[in-house]
């Protein structure tokens, strides 16, 4: 497994954080195996030498690197002289990660479900951050809070830690998203977003100029979810602003939207939501 993934309901919770430095080159990484403790290293200055699981890992200045937790890992030469670096020792709540659908970042609407929340972030085990200044001014900041004597310190660690790793996240995604596929999608995104209601599958494929077969292949690989059902989220999302706004009943609003008839609506609706639309009204605005 290449990957080290978080799961987006629990924090990584801090045991020890840090910033070390090797003047002259002293330093191996050392032989150890935690069995409940995951190690993040990040190198600011010159380069880290580490082995674990048979795999070697060079790293530089502006990378990283995660070891995880119950695996042996050892250094496999001495650091270069000059080596700077900061880490973060956590432990990770109990849960099963590896059925867990990938976090779905394109798709969301102002609407927030559930399931959301059963996903994880995946970063690769050792990589490069691009705004190396930013990130490591995150952790010295995180260093600092941890030399702090502070009443709910493991707390607000954990939570900046979490910050850390979702912006963390967010530099990965931008440095390897696949451009031109997340160009259409995105311009599929817009496009949806835009208009007044569910475009036909030929209304998107004329628009774009492309293949509809392609472009809902494509959609749904890198969204996690098919076309309809994004459309359905969007125009759900437009029925709550309308009962926000007082702009209807259920049955004004679903021809609004041009449901077929209220009863599709309803149904929709609950999908999409986990409730009726009445009695979301009522929860929410009574």
């Amino acid at each position: 497994m290449h990957h080290f993934q978080l799961p987006i309901h629990s924090l990584p919770l801090v045991r020890e954080t840090g910033y070390m430095y090797d003047t002259n080159g002293e330093f191996t990484h050392p032989n150890r195996k935690m069995e409940k403790i995951h190690v993040f290293v990040f190198v600011v200055e010159g380069c880290i030498y580490v082995c674990e699981n048979g795999v070697e890992y060079s790293v530089k200045k502006g990378s990283y690197l995660f070891l995880r937790k119950n695996n042996t890992h050892w250094g496999t030469k001495h650091y270069h002289p000059g080596t700077k670096w900061f880490y973060i020792h956590f432990y990770q709540a109990p849960t099963v990660i590896g059925d867990k659908p990938e976090y779905n970042h394109l798709t969301q609407t102002s609407l927030i479900y559930e399931d959301v929340y059963d996903s994880k972030i995946s970063f690769p085990i050792h990589g490069d951050i691009t705004n190396v200044e930013y990130m490591a001014a995150k952790l010295q900041k995180l260093v600092s809070m941890y030399e702090q004597p502070l009443p709910m310190r493991p707390l607000h660690l954990s939570i900046a830690a979490y910050q850390f790793f979702t912006e963390l996240y967010s530099n990965q995604l931008e440095k390897n998203q696949e451009a031109n596929k997340h160009y259409v999608v995105n311009q599929m995104i817009d496009l949806m977003r835009n208009s007044k209601h569910n475009l036909t599958g030929e209304e998107i494929a004329e628009t774009l100029g492309m293949n509809y077969a392609y472009l809902s292949t494509l959609f749904k690989k890198q969204t996690g979810m098919s076309v309809k059902r994004f459309q359905n989220e969007l125009l759900i999302e437009k029925a709550i602003e309308m009962f926000k706004k007082k702009e209807g009943n259920v049955s004004e609003v679903s021809d609004a939207l041009g449901f077929s008839n209220p009863f599709y609506f309803s149904r929709v609706f609950k999908k999409v939501t986990g409730v009726p639309p009445t009695t979301y009204i009522n929860e929410r605005f009574y």
